[in-house]
């Protein structure tokens, strides 16, 4: 059986055994938002137009008051560049002056973005029409302590969040592995919160370790979700939230704006229908396409993320992984342990000591690498990976020891078929960045 992937420009061609049962998960949109359909500057215009819980920018009093824009960073493929101006424009109805404006992305402890990344970001006209700077989680001197959540997060922010009387917050609603869905004040914590703080909220992924994948968890039952709500209420000045929702060729197809939690509520309802993906219950073998978080490595494993509550425990995961930029800012360890014998040693210990483990082997590592590399230890254990890989050479792939690389795609496809069951149950996430599986009738 004859199968195409898409991969940026091109396509993979595989080859799959005619003896699985190969399931395409469906669309679960029962119905459309009224706005899809409409052109894309329109719809982020009628976002704009009717804020819910806020009134619209251009109505309030901007006379004098300093303003901070955050916008998601370059590891994310929302294209503020194309209404970044409107946004310029109502502030500059509301008399807001420019020279008060600071516009920050929300790097958490990515990697800092430069004036040209910055340009393709919002546009190089409206770059030069007002003042920007990265943020530094590492930099104590330059965030400032808020108080703490009843879950225990110190939250430091971005001095900058502390001085504004307006923070615009501009971002993408998408599956997401620990928030459940992208958008909302996720810019803000952990876009522009400290290491430390970080550190601390991204703990709750270990509490319970079971519940390591949340992707595409209600907000109401997801306490990584609602520590970071709660550290935004410990700001004074009101967050603005403009949230957009895109299809497969990255087309804004629908915009929210206003209050952060009625407008990630609203996204997470849209992307449902939008991304959700009806699966009737669990399969013996995935199959996922990177596509289209291709940025790098970190990016593109979003897919198998995603994809993960439609396996089995100790199924096959074949994960054809872009990742135009390799490994990118990921720090390799100096050694690691054979991927067989972590596996041994993880399936011993347990997911509830998984962490200690991490920390035991690599103590100080960076707060983002330590937390992916928690996830993909649970991986290790419950799962087969099998990954194709272009932009990893054979000593990142070691130094990693996580997945079996494969050079070319349907070798990967023949070890997996020999290592599954003629009759196995597959399914296909062709678009598995920016996808999830809903289980269930």
């Amino acid at each position: 059986m004859h199968i195409q992937l898409p991969w940026g420009d091109d396509t993979l061609d595989l080859n799959v055994p005619d003896t699985w049962d190969l399931v395409w998960p469906d669309s679960a949109a029962e119905n459309i938002h009224p706005g899809t359909g409409m052109d894309e500057s329109l719809l982020v215009e009628h976002a704009l137009d009717r804020p819910m819980g806020m009134p619209p920018l251009e109505t309030m009093d901007l006379k004098k008051k300093k303003i901070l824009i955050i916008v998601d960073d370059n590891t994310r493929p929302t294209p503020v560049h194309r209404f970044f101006d409107r946004i310029l424009d109502r502030l500059e109805r509301a008399g807001a002056d420019f020279d008060r404006i600071t516009l920050m992305p929300g790097l958490g402890i990515h990697t800092a973005m430069t004036r040209t990344e910055m340009e393709e970001k919002v546009g190089k006209a409206s770059l030069a029409r007002i003042a920007w700077k990265n943020h530094d989680a590492f930099d104590e001197k330059a965030n400032h302590f808020f108080g703490t959540t009843s879950r225990g997060t110190p939250v430091e922010l971005n001095q900058a969040v502390f001085e504004s009387d307006l923070i615009i917050a501009i971002g993408l609603v998408e599956p997401h592995l620990w928030a459940g869905f992208g958008g909302g004040f996720k810019n803000i914590l952990p876009g522009v919160a400290s290491a430390n703080c970080i550190g601390v909220h991204h703990a709750l992924i270990s509490r319970p370790p079971y519940l390591v994948n949340r992707v595409g968890m209600a907000p109401e039952d997801n306490s990584f979700r609602l520590d970071l709500e709660e550290a935004c209420t410990l700001i004074a000045a009101p967050v603005f939230c403009v949230n957009v929702c895109l299809d497969r060729s990255a087309n804004i197809v629908a915009a929210f704006s206003g209050d952060g939690v009625k407008v990630h509520r609203k996204g997470v309802a849209f992307n449902h229908g939008l991304s959700g993906r009806r699966l009737s219950s669990a399969v013996d073998g995935i199959i996922v396409n990177s596509f289209p978080m291709d940025f790098n490595f970190k990016q593109s494993m979003k897919g198998v993320a995603n994809s993960l509550p439609a396996l089995k425990p100790g199924g096959v995961v074949m994960g054809f992984l872009k990742a135009d930029k390799g490994l990118d800012d990921i720090v390799l360890p100096q050694r690691s342990l054979p991927r067989w014998l972590l596996k041994q040693i993880l399936k011993i210990l347990g997911p509830s000591r998984t962490l200690w483990f991490l920390e035991t082997m690599r103590p100080g590592i960076d707060v983002e690498e330590k937390f992916l590399l928690y996830y993909s230890m649970h991986l290790i254990r419950q799962y087969e990976l099998l990954f194709h890989v272009p932009t990893l050479d054979d000593h990142e792939v070691k130094q990693l020891g996580m997945f079996k690389q494969f050079y070319h795609p349907q070798a990967l496809v023949d070890r997996a078929a020999r290592m599954m069951k003629k009759e196995s149950r597959v399914a296909v996430f062709p678009e598995a960045g920016a996808t999830f599986p809903i289980l269930g009738p």
